[in-house]
Order: structure tokens, then sequence, then C-alpha cells
């Protein structure tokens, strides 16, 4: 069973935006247009993979249900639940997203499962941060997390109360 239906829609819109506004948040931390959207290719991805394995993602029950919410999700609702950010100041959205990953931490806070969670959500900002960048056209790119990306995930845990080791 989802956990959509036993959170409100302001706690659902919470956690469903966590993981997608820790990858945002990295991806924004170095690099340019092209990496960006290259490591937030790579943050799909990670979720897609979840999804469509099915069953047990290995980060507890909260996840689990999320997972099961967004497999049933249509295009409209998941429009509906996504963070809509302000400006287009890079400082601006950094702030913003961040902002959201703080909420979606403080929304689980006491549920069960919610240290999988927010693991999980770190997990989804770790492939961001490792995603091969660089090269050219992604010719002898690497997966190199460069010092502003490590800061953005220390900065995550933090937010979080959790460890980046």
């Amino acid at each position: 069973m989802g956990i959509r239906d036993q959170l409100t829609a302001e706690q659902f819109k919470a956690i469903y935006n966590g993981p997608f506004a820790a990858a945002t948040y990295v991806s924004t931390a170095s690099g340019g247009g092209f990496e960006m959207v290259s490591e937030l290719l790579s943050a799909g991805k990670f979720v897609t993979e979840q999804l469509k394995a099915g069953g047990e993602a290995g980060y507890g029950e909260l996840v689990d249900g999320l997972l099961e919410d967004l497999r049933g999700m249509s295009k409209d609702d998941a429009k509906a639940a996504s963070l809509k950010v302000e400006g287009k100041d890079p400082a601006t959205v950094r702030a913003q997203v961040k902002e959201a990953v703080v909420e979606a931490g403080a929304t689980v806070a006491g549920m069960a499962g919610a240290d999988g969670y927010k693991k999980w959500i770190l997990d989804i900002a770790r492939t961001v941060a490792a995603t091969k960048t660089g090269g050219f056209l992604g010719i002898g790119a690497k997966s190199v997390v460069d010092e502003q990306e490590q800061a953005a995930l220390d900065e995550l845990a933090a937010a979080l109360e959790l460890s980046t080791e």
C-alpha cells in the first residue's frame, strides 16, 4: 500500500519533492548546463530503475510506499505535486530546493522509515555528484565528485541529520 492516502496533500508534496530537490541542489553546485542536465538525468534513471524493479527498494517502508504511489501517479498528479521554483537566479533556485529537502526531512521525522527515506534522498544526490561529466560531448568524461558537489552533499546530510560516510 502506498503512503499517499496516509498523508495530507502538503505532506505528500514535501516527500515527493525531496529527492528531486536534493538532485537539483547537487547538480547546480558546479559545472555548466550540459553537466546539470546529465546529472539530473542520472537521478531520474536511479529512481526509474527502482520503480521498474518493483518490490522493495531497500530503504524501508516509507520509500517503498512512495515508490508504489509514484508508479500509480498520472502525469497531471505528478505535475500538481511538483515543486514550483520561483525565479531563475541560481542562488535563489538553490535556496528553494535546499528548503524543499529540509521540509521533506522535517515531514518524515517520527514516521516509520524516516531514516531510510533520508538515506535514499542522499543516495540520489550522491548519484548525481558521481555522474560522469566533462570531456568533449561526453567522450573522456570522468566520474569525479568535485569540492562544490561534496560541500553540497555535506550540507544536505547536515540538513537531514545524516552522516555523509
